[in-house]
């Protein structure tokens, strides 16, 4: 029973299983036979082969087991596990509810703690699923297998390819166990028909045990206790499932010829003992088909002596044996009879056989039919087929008819559950056998029935009649349902007994016989093929033998006409009422129900072959005068029961399914003339009764809708025209520049043209009250199917394109488009009625109550339910009206708004109450929507669960629904109120487990990304995804399904929770990074795996780098070893070459669709590097050496694992080599003429990383309106023309696909590149690396990098940022004095570092020189000149040949490398300029040390000196402005232009050049040193003051310096200087020495300015000479003057 690893197995073996025979359904001539033919190597069958044999054994609950159990040891799956009181309990509960031994239970309690999670349920419930899902998929692989089986031998017996066979022997095994052929008895093949049928017995006996329980349950009270009640109903539908199932797998078996005739006659014993019509009695029918078409068909495996023997056995039963079921019996026997007949037909084996009279027998088996028929066999038949083949859409006029003739077999039980496609098919394909026998075999019974009936009708209408003959046609009518292919049996041959039961049948048929025709009529018409021939059989040419009552299209309209002329026929008195009370023919006998059913029947037979067949549309269309269509709306117009008004409005329906513009056009004007009164009969009284006088228009609008209000099937019916009538014809996508109807419809009759009413009506009315009040549940699900289907065709055949082209484009938009103007377009489209609907009130409740449904009633509904579509079409609907809102709300509503109309009085014809500002507050008026749309993502169907998905992504990511779920009072800090409501309604275990259940299903590797299972994930993760982005920095729903726990504004673990135990949502993406593979068997890069891992990549980035999550998830992701993973990946430094077999080279490889998953490959690299940069971070930050010593190794190449062989892994220094290459893919533009960049902007959006796109159905769009334009303009093209003008546009989407692609190959290459730098960038700032090593380290990283930075140097700028950014990093970090190693080795090391910093300044010198790249890229490149030439001039000791080396370089680049680096210095940005004038600073240095004037004169014939000196007379304005702002770049900026001054001057020749620039003239204008600093500045402000004294300071000693460098021959400047600025340097030589008010108190920092300033002044003093100067001049002075005193 339960075992480890089972179930996986089970679900691994189906998917395999289910993917060959959807290969064969589509491909069996190749791929599905090829499958096939693979199956039996599959090891999975030979591991689940003991399985199969078992079918279902179990073993029952055993003494020694408990005792086990309850000793609290116990020995399973391999270990022994101690278990506590209440895991004991927990397993005896299992152990009872599944009667089932203790410990198997114990392994269940076990193996369920995972579906814990996954399910979000109790532990016993979960091991009670765990059971009953093993035991389903068991028997859903045995039942593929032997379908395969079954199709096998087809194909062997085709001889479609080889290697076939094999499969049938291991089922024949394993399954049937009839064992290797020769080597088992024949007794062996009863052993599985017996073991099947003790199997079902045993289901339908729990079944009874647990009906008792129930009953038992509700005498307790038990009832209301949920858990129960779920487990109750869980076992319950489990069991009829597996009942089901084996029921199929045993007609299978009796079809493989392994049941013997005791088989059949135990089977029959066992039905006779059925005493209720069930589901299972159900199950068995198609069991009895096999068993008699097995052992009383001539096409069975029986002969006719067995056959004979078993007649007696079936037939003659004695009288006073009583039936439980009489009409199961009849049918038995009738079913029976029929095969069993071919057996005397001409030629058969019986024919011949003596000692018997044929003729005798023959009356005697028509006899035993005839009573079975009045026991009410086909009674039975139909209510089988109907209630196992009839689904929720099947209409109610079908219904009814079937209903009516239902008579003794009892209902089955309103909660029954939906019978399974397989058993559907088989039983269709029994009573497909069956009805062919009986056409064939009884033809005499089958006249007889007609003749009857006939009989019946005429001699006594009072007495009930035999309406067997329309029961088997209804019969026919369901088995031949939805099968084509076995349709084609009465079409084929016209010669063959079914054609001829059809011509037969169709003749002088009573009313009931013509209506129950028509049914069968529409079942053998599936196709075009079959309606077409059907249309053939309706047409009277080639019928000439068929009289004129036989059922013929002219006969259908001579029908229809005459109850048209009956209901519009005056009547004698005042009609009140809407009801005809008369009888149409009295003479022949037929009653209204009758009549009416026929009509039905016409009106629904010719929508069926209008839809499915263009012969019979166009012959129904081209009627003479639109006579049909004409008569169809005179019966709409008429006083008709519900339903026969909904099958016109159907049949109307059909006659457009293949439409052209014109002909809706016409449909449409027939429809508004008909809803206002012009197909009223002239006398018809109708209305007058209540108005006095004929109604208006719109009033006649409104008392039909009043009419069809009341009745769903009516109003369905209309609605359903409605979504018909809006649908644009084939041939307008993707434009959709058409109104659906005409621009003047409803002009004559209302005020404004349009169809606003019928949306008001459909939507307003329908929908948001009348479907609310609907108290039979499919019928509110079909009608609200069909209002939400026209409000989504309405709105998404909307172009909101067509506004953005006509403002953005020079296309005349008015002209291109087939309405009559865009304004047109745009005003009378539908959309804007809808969208108005939107914003109401009651439409929005309407819209939540359609998506909030009861999840058992989801989960057991099929896929095509009206219950799922209509919750898929409301999700889909308000997903497209968020999409569609802001164009709206910004120009639609504008348009529209000013011809709105005054409010509706009518109910039928509401307004909207626009109680909404934004859908999203309609929205979120229900916070149980989130709880609903997670919750349908695992209820497997996968089209709800994508719309439910999408919907979600959509809200999450809508700043008006995160600004409402995080709103509240200012004062407060609310939590986000949509993780409040998950968690109230206890939401979020399911949804997330229903998440991490999707995760865990494998994906299909044969379906790739065309399987659900892939495109689940992939919306999940997008919703994911979106979620986080919209709000990365505070918790979100994503946040708490992803299994953190969300506070405020915090994010934490709880203990014990999923995130806690590893088992998370999160943890279940994890794999997808670590364990999906990347690659095919060839080496092939996947495409859309790596889309996958990119999702879940981008995810993780979001998470690791948001402050509210990083320390948790990064540290969660370092105790997953995620660095070493992704490393051994490849993601850093691997690339592959091929993507889905082409090579990544070349312009046409980005127009490939695996140019997508390349370009998701370099993003996945990008953030990968961006990870292990950020862990690498942390791991320093955390004091952990060994990790990051192990982390580095990991870098470096090798991946260490204790006690294991290192891993080899690339690389980061290999990064080089696998950097894209983007021009690889370089292509130049082709030549279009036709289209400009300003059409095409517009067609421009930006991706996910901001990168500018083509949409390319925007540029298709352009394309088809540009090309409408030249046609409507009257332009003559000529064919060739014509061809060039294609050629072009398709060239045009072809090169914008490629110019998308290429974009984000640069764009993604270039973050790659940075990521990596990044990454060296932190290695080199986190290593503990000393000396050598450190060297070693950063030679490595100049010798990866080195060749790109010189190659992208010109072509790529942007890459070569990243890489000398790098570089400056290495450079800065480079210790020069540590270069003075003695031994050999490091010295080596030491010169080779040595070469590679030369090289980087050539590169660096070089890229200058060519003015390569902006201003931000040239600065690096100053910067790291400038920290290659510090380091030699500071640590040059014993490399003055390098500095001679170097000058010689800058002397070889010349004035051109000068004259880059003097233009940024004065017209880049401050950060530039500062970077530029300090390597001037050095360049001069350098040359000073060198004794080399070369960079001092270059300046000054460049003339930069001059403007240099020229700058300082707004230096202090700058400086003050710098004050008042604080910018640093512009600070940085004066003081490097200051310290290049400086420089200058300490050298003799640049003292000279700056002197001569007018240096002091310069200063003088500057105005620094005229006025005292206390009164320039305020002198409270110490800081203020102190920064003064710092400019002074460095002019100051600007002065000195050039005064000092050039001696004697600027002295009578300085002197000058000095003596004009007397009383300032007085001052500060005062403040210097301490004197001065104040002085005590004095900032030290401003103190220390005073002082340099003081020193600055002194050195101009002792260099002029100032002191001597004024001494000499006061001593001339004194000598001169006259002695005035003695």
């Amino acid at each position: 029973m339960a075992e480890e690893g089972s179930l996986e197995a089970l679900q691994a073996l189906h998917r395999d299983l289910v993917t060959t025979a959807d290969a064969l359904k589509q491909d069996r001539e190749t791929q599905g036979p090829l499958l096939l033919s693979q199956l039996p190597q599959n090891p999975l069958l030979e591991t689940l082969a003991g399985r199969f044999k078992r079918l279902l054994e179990k073993p029952g609950r055993k003494k020694e087991s408990r005792d086990a159990v309850l000793s609290g040891k116990v020995n399973v799956l391999d270990e022994e596990y101690e278990i506590n009181k209440n895991f004991q309990e927990l397993i005896l509960q299992i152990a009872d509810t599944l009667d089932l031994d203790e410990i198997e239970a114990t392994k269940l309690a076990l193996l369920a703690e995972d579906q814990e999670t996954t399910l979000g349920r109790p532990r016993k419930e979960c091991a009670v699923i765990l059971f009953h899902q093993e035991r389903n998929y068991l028997l859903n692989c045995m039942l593929l297998l032997l379908q395969l089986s079954k199709d096998e031998d087809e194909l062997v017996d085709e001889n479609a390819g080889d290697g076939l066979g094999y499969l049938g022997a291991y089922v024949s095994e394993n399954i049937l166990r009839v064992g290797v052929p020769g080597a088992a008895n024949a007794r062996s093949q009863a052993k599985f028909v017996p073991a099947c049928m003790a199997t079902m017995r045993d289901i339908r006996a729990w079944l009874q045990k647990l009906a008792e329980q129930a009953t038992s349950a509700s005498v307790l009270g038990r009832t209301s206790e949920a858990q129960f009640q779920e487990t109750l109903e869980l076992i319950y539908i489990s069991l009829v499932q597996q009942h089901e199932l084996l029921s199929v797998i045993l007609c299978y078996a009796i079809e493989k010829h392994v049941a013997v005739e005791s088989d059949f006659v135990n089977f029959l014993r066992e039905l006779k003992q059925a005493t209720r019509y069930e589901p299972c009695t159900i199950h068995l029918i198609p069991v009895l088909g096999s068993y008699i078409t097995a052992f009383g068909s001539t096409e069975g495996s029986g002969n006719v002596d067995q056959a004979r023997k078993l007649n007696a056995l079936i037939c003659q039963q004695p009288e006073d044996e009583t039936r439980n079921l009489p009409f199961l019996n009849a049918a038995v026997k009738a079913w029976w009879i029929a095969e069993y007949s071919g057996w005397y037909m001409e030629d058969a084996a019986g024919s011949g056989l003596t000692g018997i009279d044929i003729d005798e027998e023959d009356k005697q088996r028509s006899k035993q039919f005839a009573e079975a028929l009045k026991d009410g066999a086909f009674d039975f038949m139909l209510a089988v087929v109907a209630d196992v083949r009839a689904s929720e859409w099947e209409d109610t006029a079908r219904k009814s008819l079937r209903q009516w003739l239902r008579k003794r077999t009892p209902t089955l039980p309103t909660d029954t559950i939906p019978f399974s496609e397989p058993l559907q098919d088989r039983l269709a394909a029994k009573l497909e056998t069956f009805v062919d026998a009986f056409i064939s075999n009884m033809p005499d019974v089958l006249r007889r029935l007609k003749i009857e009936e006939d009989e019946q009708r005429q001699t006594n209408q009072a007495q009930e009649q035999d309406y067997d003959l329309e029961r088997f046609l209804l019969i026919i009518a369901y088995s031949f349902e939805g099968r084509p292919e076995a349709a084609d049996g009465f079409w084929a041959d016209p010669e063959n007994n079914l054609a001829g039961f059809l011509q037969w049948a169709s003749r002088r048929a009573t009313t009931p016989v013509q209506a129950a025709f028509c049914e069968m009529l529409q079942s053998l018409s599936e196709d075009s093929e079959s309606a077409t021939s059907a249309h053939e059989f309706l047409l009277d040419e080639g019928h000439q033998v068929r009289r004129p009552l036989n059922i013929t299209w002219a006969h259908i309209m001579n029908e229809l006409e005459y109850f048209v002329s009956k209901t519009r026929e005056k009547p004698a008195t005042s009609q009140a009422v809407a009801h005809r009370g008369g009888k149409f023919n009295t003479e022949q006998a037929e009653t209204e129900p009758e009549f009416a059913a026929m009509l039905e029947s016409y009106l629904r037979l010719m929508a069926k072959l209008a839809t499915q067949s263009e012969s019979a549309r166009a012959y129904l269309v081209e009627q003479p005068k639109s006579r049909l269509v004409d008569v169809l709306f005179q019966v709409i117009s008429s006083a008709v029961a519900p339903r026969i008004r909904a099958c016109s409005f159907r049949a109307l329906g059909s006659l457009i399914s293949r439409k052209t513009l014109t002909q809706n056009y016409a449909m449409w004007q027939y429809l508004d003339a008909c809803l206002a009164g012009h197909y009223l009969a002239p006398a018809s009284n109708r209305f007058l009764a209540s108005t006095g006088s004929p109604p208006s228009a719109s009033k006649f609008m409104e008392i039909l809708f009043q009419e069809m209000s009341p009745h769903i099937d009516d109003a369905s019916g209309f609605i359903q025209l409605l979504v018909t009538l809006t649908t644009l014809p084939d041939g307008f996508g993707p434009l959709n520049d058409a109104l659906p109807y005409p621009e003047d419809i409803g002009a004559s009759t209302r005020i404004r043209a349009g169809i606003d009413p019928y949306i008001d009506f459909t939507l307003g009315h329908m929908f948001s009250v009348r479907a609310q009040d609907i108290p039979e549940v499919v019928q509110q699900r079909m009608l609200r199917l069909s209002c939400l289907d026209f409000a989504f065709t309405c709105i998404s055949s909307f172009n909101e394109d067509l506004i953005v082209f006509s403002n953005e484009t020079n296309i005349n938009v008015d002209s291109a488009i087939q309405s009559g103007n865009l304004e047109n377009y745009v005003t009378l489209h539908p959309f804007a009625r809808v969208m108005e609907w939107m914003y109401d009130s009651k439409f929005m409740k309407g819209l939540l109550d359609t998506i909030h449904q009861n999840p058992a009633d989801i989960g057991t509904a099929a896929p095509d339910s009206p219950l799922i579509l209509s919750v898929i079409r409301a999700v889909e609907l308000v997903s497209k009206a968020l999409d569609l809102q802001a164009t709206y709300v910004d120009l639609v509503r504008r348009l529209v708004k000013p011809q709105g109309r005054t409010p509706s009085r009518s109910p039928f014809t509401p307004t909207s109450n626009g109680a909404f500002t934004s859908i999203e507050d309609g929205l979120m008026t229900s916070m149980g929507l989130i709880s609903d749309l997670g919750s349908y993502c695992g209820i497997g169907h996968p089209a709800l669960t994508l719309a439910s998905l999408k919907l979600l992504e959509k809200i999450s990511a809508s700043p008006r629904a995160i600004s409402a779920w995080q709103s509240g009072l200012p004062s407060q800090t609310n939590r986000n109120k949509a993780i409040i409501a998950l968690e109230e309604r206890n939401d979020t275990t399911a949804i997330a487990g229903s998440f991490i259940s999707e995760f865990k299903t494998p994906l299909d590797f044969h379906k790739e990304d065309n399987s659900p299972e892939y495109q689940i994930k992939v919306y999940i993760l997008d919703f994911l995804y979106s979620c986080l982005q919209a709000s990365s920095d505070r918790p979100t729903i994503a946040h708490l399904l992803l299994g953190f726990r969300c506070g405020t504004n915090t994010l934490e673990i709880e203990p014990g929770s999923t995130f806690d135990q590893r088992s998370s949502l999160f943890h279940a993406l994890l794999p997808v990074i670590l364990e999906v593979p990347s690659k095919n068997e060839e080496g092939s890069m996947l495409t859309w795996l790596i889309n996958l891992k990119y999702k879940v990549m981008r995810i993780l980035r979001i998470l690791w780098s948001s402050p509210l999550s990083a320390s948790i998830v990064i540290d969660e992701l370092r105790e997953n070893d995620f660095l070493f993973h992704i490393l051994m990946q490849g993601f850093v430094a691997q690339q592959s070459y091929i993507w889905d077999g082409y090579e990544a080279s070349g312009p046409d490889f980005l127009t490939y669709p695996a140019a997508e998953g390349y370009v998701d490959y370099l993003a996945m690299r990008a953030m990968a590097l961006e990870y292990v940069t950020r862990e690498l971070c942390s791991v320093s930050h955390s004091n952990s050496p060994a990790l990051r010593r192990r982390v580095f190794d990991a870098l470096g190449g090798q991946i260490k694992v204790d006690g294991l062989e290192p891993i080899p892994v690339p690389s980061v220094f290999e990064f080089q080599d696998s950097l894209p290459e983007e021009g690889l893919f370089v292509a130049p533009a082709p030549e279009i003429r036709s289209y400009g960049e300003q059409e095409l902007r517009s067609c421009q959006e930006d991706d996910d990383d901001s990168n500018r796109l083509y949409n390319l159905d925007k540029v298709q769009e352009i394309v088809l309106l540009k090309r409408n334009e030249a046609r409507k303009s009257g332009q003559l093209m000529s064919q060739q023309d014509i061809l060039a003008a294609d050629a072009e546009e398709e060239q045009l989407l072809l090169y914008l696909k490629y110019v998308n692609r290429f974009t984000q190959v640069k764009s993604y290459s270039l973050k790659v590149l940075t990521a990596w730098t990044r990454l060296l960038m932190v290695m080199t700032d986190c290593n503990d690396f000393k000396g050598t090593n450190k060297v070693s380290f950063i030679l490595q990283t100049l010798q990866a990098t080195l060749p790109s930075l010189e190659a992208y140097g010109w072509e790529k700028p942007g890459a070569a940022l990243e890489l000398a950014k790098l570089a400056k990093v290495l450079l800065f970090e480079l210790d020069f004095a540590t270069m003075t190693s003695t031994d050999k080795q490091s010295r080596a090391v030491e010169n080779l570092i040595s070469d590679k910093l030369f090289q980087l300044l050539q590169i660096c010198l070089n890229a200058i020189a060519k003015w390569v790249g902006n201003q931000e890229l040239r600065a690096v490149y100053y910067s790291i000149c400038y920290r290659h030439l510090t380091g030699l001039v500071d640590h040059g000791q014993g490399v003055s040949s390098g500095l001679r080396k170097t000058a010689r370089t800058v002397q070889a680049f010349g004035e051109k490398l000068l004259n880059v680096v003097c233009d940024d210095a004065f017209g880049g940005d401050a950060g530039c300029q500062s970077a530029a004038l300090i390597l001037l600073g050095t360049l001069v240095q350098l040359g000073k040390q060198e004794k080399d004037n070369f960079v001092v004169d270059a300046l000054n014939r460049l003339n930069f000196i001059g403007i240099l000196v020229d700058s300082l007379r707004g230096v202090l304005a700058e400086w003050e402005g710098v004050n008042r702002t604080g910018d640093p770049d512009q600070q940085n900026y004066i003081n490097t232009k200051l310290a290049l001054l400086l420089q200058l001057c300490q050298t003799r020749e640049g003292a000279k050049h700056v002197l001569h620039a007018n240096l002091f003239r310069a200063i003088e204008l500057s105005g620094l040193f005229s006025v005292d600093p206390e009164l320039q500045v305020d002198s409270t402000d110490s800081k203020a003051l102190e920064r003064h004294y710092t400019l002074l300071v460095k002019v100051a000693r600007i002065i000195g310096a050039a005064i000092v460098s050039r001696g004697s021959h600027n002295v009578l400047q300085g002197r000058r200087f000095l003596t004009e600025h007397r009383m300032l340097v007085m001052h500060v030589l005062k403040r210097s020495a301490g004197i001065g008010a104040g002085s005590a108190r004095t900032d030290a920092l401003l103190s220390e300015r005073v002082n340099d300033l003081a020193e600055a002044f002194m050195v101009v003093i002792t260099a002029t000479g100032f002191l001597e100067f004024e001494g000499e001049s006061l001593d001339e002075e004194r000598k001169s003057a006259p002695i005035l005193f003695h």
